[in-house]
């Protein structure tokens, strides 16, 4: 019997802190619609699939809204079942993930710290 290829629904990376732009809109008083486009910092939360796609969110409030901050349950790769048992939860290895800039600086001060 072939091994089957269970891995996590998603991952979940975060809170970053980024500048975010946006289009941020009201009505004036002639009840008009008045639109700016908007920069600042927002925390923001990446949410990476195992077919390679990614979304990111902004804001904790946002993440609950979706669910992504509970832990993932696992899924077969072949026929999308959610599954119980098995598998690496992060091994997303398939896929393209890009790496952030500060991910990575992340990463090296862990690794200072344990040396």
């Amino acid at each position: 019997m072939a091994e089957r290829k269970v891995k996590a629904r998603y991952r979940t990376t975060g809170p970053h802190r980024e500048m975010v732009t946006y289009q941020k809109c009201w009505l004036d008083d002639l009840k008009s619609l008045q639109q700016e486009t908007v920069t600042e910092e927002m925390e923001t939360y990446m949410v990476y699939f195992p077919q390679g796609h990614s979304i990111r969110l902004l804001g904790r409030k946002a993440l609950e809204a979706s669910g992504f901050h509970l832990k993932p349950r696992m899924v077969d790769m072949e026929t999308g079942d959610v599954v119980d048992v098995g598998g690496d939860p992060y091994d997303f290895s398939d896929a393209s993930i890009v790496i952030r800039d500060d991910d990575i600086e992340q990463l090296g001060s862990a690794k200072k710290r344990a040396a």
